[in-house]
């Protein structure tokens, strides 16, 4: 009997996309069949040769490899002496506007109102998570870019948040690829010096934080790095904290990007994006899939005249929307909970089947570090019809090119001649990186970042309706339907 559900994983895989995206970012994305027996596995090739399992023809007809770097080539940005490499902290205030020289208009227009710090979503990262949210500042001194597979010499050494934009001549085939081999799992790319941290990391010794500190009481003990597993299943994993969590809880040295949004009638969207430098993807039969470097995620809370009505949380490409006074709280904040590896955002702890039958594919999460993102970000301000990003009040240095780039934010798909790749029915271990925030529909009219399917708004936690305040409904109509505006895939 074990070979049915075996059999249905194969088939359901090679239709599936568990971490789809825009165009460029999906697992099946691959060459042609001359590329796929360029493979060093024999497997591979016997697949491509009689099942037709080769992937599909690129439009672009390219066959090019990575291309190594010559010895009279100068030395990457992270290779260099250590005091030729440039701070990656100055990236953020290398933004061009004069905030003396706004009008108050102007001044008025890019202010973040204080509603959406009030609401802002405290974020539970894993507490056995190896990839931690990163700096995409620092993400640049360690990636390369790249067209296609090769590098791009004349920005390889001068590229910051403020130029990224000038890759744009090589459009959606530009990438920031990594340095170094992934593999050997480099410091930058886990961002350890990241986990969110609060007053009580100050105690030294072990037993000064059990005497001293009240999270210990709930499974958390940051003072020794480590957290214990607490309510990953069921209703008893979502008790109300004590007032000192929210108090204590989640500075991390990687800033959380918040993008402002404000539409018609009232509507306000306010985004908040988390960047890691490595996203590890999940095991299907003990194989994993869908490894990438760069990865992106994101929450949403919609304000209608200063009041918070849904949040909507990133999941594969896809999502969940829920109503706000559905979603757990820490006081009056919503809480979200990001996956180990994949970092997908749930609204409870637990395991999350998704895409294949009987668990096989699940993410997990659990109340693990508490990260908060109005500790430490860069706030804008965006107009969806002009499309026109503009650092906020708060942060009116922050530079705003980077969020133009049309490329990826890590390597292109690996070679089938890479030893580090392989593919089993269409899924590949390593896949191309993603696309940044201007791809994730921020004119969205609904909750939903997918304007193509139904947006259903939940009114209630767990699996069946009711389970959780679901006899509430908010008042008026749908959310979202009376918001008019372009529906683009941005």
């Amino acid at each position: 009997m074990a070979v049915v559900p075996a059999i249905l994983c194969c088939l359901t895989l090679t239709s599936a996309h568990p971490h789809s995206g825009p165009a460029g970012h999906v697992a099946t994305q691959v060459e042609t069949s001359g590329w796929a027996q360029s493979s060093l596995s024999w497997v591979n090739k016997q697949t491509c040769r009689w099942l037709s399992n080769c992937g599909t023809e690129r439009s672009s007809g390219e066959r090019l490899l990575y291309q190594d770097l010559s010895s009279s080539q100068q030395m990457p940005l992270s290779q260099g002496s250590p005091l030729d490499r440039p701070d990656s902290s100055t990236f953020w205030t290398s933004g061009l506007e004069n905030p003396e020289d706004w009008s108050k208009e102007e001044h008025l227009s890019r202010n973040i109102p204080q509603y959406v710090y009030d609401y802002t979503p405290y974020v539970h990262l894993f507490s056995g998570e190896q990839f931690w949210p990163c700096d995409i500042a620092e993400h640049l001194v360690h990636t390369s870019p790249y067209a296609n597979y090769t590098l791009i010499r004349s920005m390889e050494n001068d590229r910051t948040l403020d130029n990224l934009d000038e890759l744009n001549e090589y459009g959606h085939f530009a990438y920031l690829k990594s340095e170094d081999n992934v593999e050997e799992r480099p410091d930058w790319l886990g961002g350890s010096s990241n986990i969110p941290r609060g007053p009580e990391d100050l105690y030294d010794k072990p037993s000064d934080l059990v005497s001293k500190n009240p999270l210990v009481e709930s499974g958390h003990v940051r003072g020794q790095k480590r957290w214990n597993e607490f309510g990953r299943h069921g209703s008893e994993g979502r008790g109300k904290p004590s007032d000192k969590l929210q108090e204590r809880g989640g500075h991390s040295s990687a800033p959380a990007v918040l993008i402002v949004v404000p539409k018609e009638d009232g509507v306000v969207d306010a985004f908040w994006f988390y960047f890691y430098s490595y996203n590890l993807g999940n095991k299907v039969l003990n194989i994993r899939f869908g490894n990438h470097v760069g990865d992106w995620e994101h929450s949403m809370v919609r304000f209608r005249n200063g009041t918070p009505e849904a949040v909507y949380i990133s999941e594969h490409g896809a999502g969940e929307a829920y109503a706000y006074h559905a979603i757990e709280k820490y006081g009056k904040r919503p809480v979200i909970y990001s996956a180990t590896g994949t970092h997908a955002i749930y609204a409870t702890p637990g395991l999350h089947p998704y895409v294949l039958p009987w668990g096989l594919l699940h993410d997990q999460t659990d109340k693990g570090p508490l990260w908060d993102p109005n500790l430490n970000h860069h706030a804008y301000v965006y107009n969806y019809t002009s499309r026109q990003l503009k650092s906020s009040a708060q942060t009116p240095y922050a530079p705003v090119s980077w969020f133009n780039f049309k490329g990826h934010w890590g390597d292109k798909i690996y070679p089938m001649s890479d030893k580090r790749q392989y593919q089993f029915w269409g899924q590949y271990h390593y896949v191309s990186g993603p696309f940044g925030p201007r791809f994730k529909n921020l004119g969205r009219k609904k909750v939903c970042q997918n304007m193509r399917e139904q947006c259903i708004i939940r009114h209630w936690l767990g699996e069946e309706e009711g389970s959780n305040d679901g006899e509430k409904k908010l008042p008026g109509e749908e959310i979202g339907d009376a918001i008019e505006g372009p529906e683009t895939a941005e």
